[in-house]
């Protein structure tokens, strides 16, 4: 390709994105703080009321979900709805199967429960109106919420606008948001991440979209750095004002200076959607997750002894949630109070994992790698780490012959994180290069908000410059255009 046509296509890509980047980078700095008001699994349980043990007796689950016990099971939770002890089964198909342990009935929610559940959750006592959603709206808008279809929507009259959004299929709180989360997310991650609902409730549309979207983006901000530097070379000695038009000028020279990291940006977003597949992600496939385990089909594996241990260890505690998991065969409860979690093995009361035990399920895992050191953790590392410390640790970080690591949670064996090579590829090309998730940046704020603000600075400068020359492309195409027509006449 020739430089000609380097700059000719440099100029119609970006005649094309310049309303996008502009977006893009001014959501930006909303992101840097406020993200999409999603409702997390701790905010959601510290709302829970206290599992009660007089009124249900905690029967069997396999007594519960008596016509699902041929079936394989995915999970199983317990918690409460309105004071009463709910059993939640998924199956591996994704099925949702919510019941009341006391009577084996299944949820059934109408619109005045769906405000009693929104006021027992928020503690607001306003004036509230249930409306009955039979598609995900723009706060419920993932393709994993269309199992809990239909929900209901409870609009509060407080100062807050209050939004609650409650699963017809479970009775559970899907997302609370007020209307500042709502305006932020407007301003920053809808537009960013092109959330907006018909478009992300279509999972391959959404991908698609973004991948394409970004690969064109990228191949433009490339060809601006050609072009850029082509250029430059051109004439080395020129004053600052290159160009006899403002806009031009500005932006060769911030394009000089900010292209690369607005390359790297679009293409670091591009490799945070996995385009063609070519990472496995973070998590074992699911042949590794059912060797992992040991048993899946908790429904009919969970022993009497089991279910009497369960329930021993919750009486002396104000348990608000507990879920099940399994390690090597054994099973394990994963019990949530409040500012506590806790796990307890239930085949074992006495049993604690140890170095030994992890080391023979990774080889278990795949026969041809084998474990070379295992330790455990007590601070954050390069591949499992949070920039709100919201992760769990210490956890024991398992390394094995093919480069392959796996972070494991002492208490219960659970696999919080997988990391081998193109995983770790992959987080440096993605969070490294779009969030500058580097250590002495994170670790050292406000340094990373200084970084972050200048580059996205840069980033606008560059792209608000390119909707001046779009605009200005435009409207003198169109005059030609109209010129040419006339002219036939």
């Amino acid at each position: 390709m020739k430089l000609k046509d380097i700059y000719k296509l440099h100029h119609y890509l970006g005649t094309f994105f310049f309303i996008m980047f502009l977006i893009w980078f001014l959501s930006g700095f909303v992101m840097m703080y406020k993200s999409f008001p999603f409702l997390s699994q701790k905010k959601r349980i510290e709302h829970n009321q206290v599992v009660s043990l007089e009124e249900s007796s905690l029967v069997h689950p396999s007594i519960v979900f008596e016509e699902y016990q041929q079936e394989s099971n995915n999970s199983l939770r317990v918690n409460t709805i309105l004071g009463k002890t709910v059993y939640h089964l998924v199956t591996n198909e994704g099925k949702l199967v919510s019941r009341f342990a006391h009577n084996k009935k299944g949820i059934k929610i109408n619109k005045p429960l769906a405000i009693k559940i929104a006021r027992n959750f928020t503690g607001i006592n306003s004036n509230a109106i249930a409306t009955v959603l039979n598609k995900v709206d723009q706060w419920i808008p993932r393709p994993r919420y269309l199992k809990h279809l239909p929900v209901y929507k409870v609009k509060f009259k407080d100062h807050l606008n209050t939004f609650v959004h409650i699963s017809s299929q479970t009775g559970e709180v899907l997302s609370q948001t007020s209307y500042t989360d709502r305006l932020w997310a407007w301003l920053g991650p809808i537009p960013h991440w092109l959330y907006l609902k018909e478009i992300r409730s279509c999972k391959t549309l959404w991908s698609q979209l973004c991948i394409w979207l970004s690969l064109l983006g990228f191949i433009m901000s490339l060809s601006g750095i050609i072009t850029g530097v082509a250029r430059y070379r051109k004439k080395p000695k020129a004053r600052f004002k290159r160009y006899k038009n403002k806009w031009y000028n500005v932006h060769y020279y911030t394009g000089l200076v900010f292209g690369l990291f607005i390359c790297t940006w679009i293409f670091s977003g591009f490799m945070s959607m996995s385009p063609f597949n070519w990472s496995q992600g973070a998590i074992l496939s699911a042949k590794g997750s059912k060797l992992w385990h040991g048993r899946s089909d908790y429904l009919k594996n969970i022993t009497d002894e089991e279910w009497t241990n369960f329930k021993h260890s919750i009486m002396s505690k104000s348990v608000k949630e507990a879920h099940f998991s399994s390690f090597s065969g054994k099973l394990f409860s994963i019990q949530f109070q409040t500012n506590l979690t806790s796990s307890i093995c239930l085949s074992n009361l006495s049993y604690r994992l140890s170095e030994a035990d992890l080391s023979e399920q990774v080889n278990y895992l795949d026969t041809v790698d084998f474990v070379y050191n295992i330790e455990q953790i007590k601070d954050y590392d390069n591949y499992y780490y949070d920039r709100h410390n919201n992760k769990k640790l210490p956890v024991y970080k398992v390394s094995t012959k093919n480069d392959i690591v796996y972070y494991v949670d002492p208490a219960n064996g659970k696999m919080l994180l997988r990391s081998d090579i193109k995983n770790k590829l992959e987080r440096w090309l993605y969070h490294g290069l779009h969030s500058l998730d580097f250590h002495f940046l994170i670790n050292n704020r406000p340094l990373w908000d200084i970084v972050m603000i200048l580059l996205l600075l840069g980033g606008t400068t560059v792209s608000l410059t390119a909707a001046g020359l779009g605009i200005k492309f435009i409207l003198r195409k169109r005059r030609g255009f109209l010129k040419r027509r006339y002219k036939r006449r």
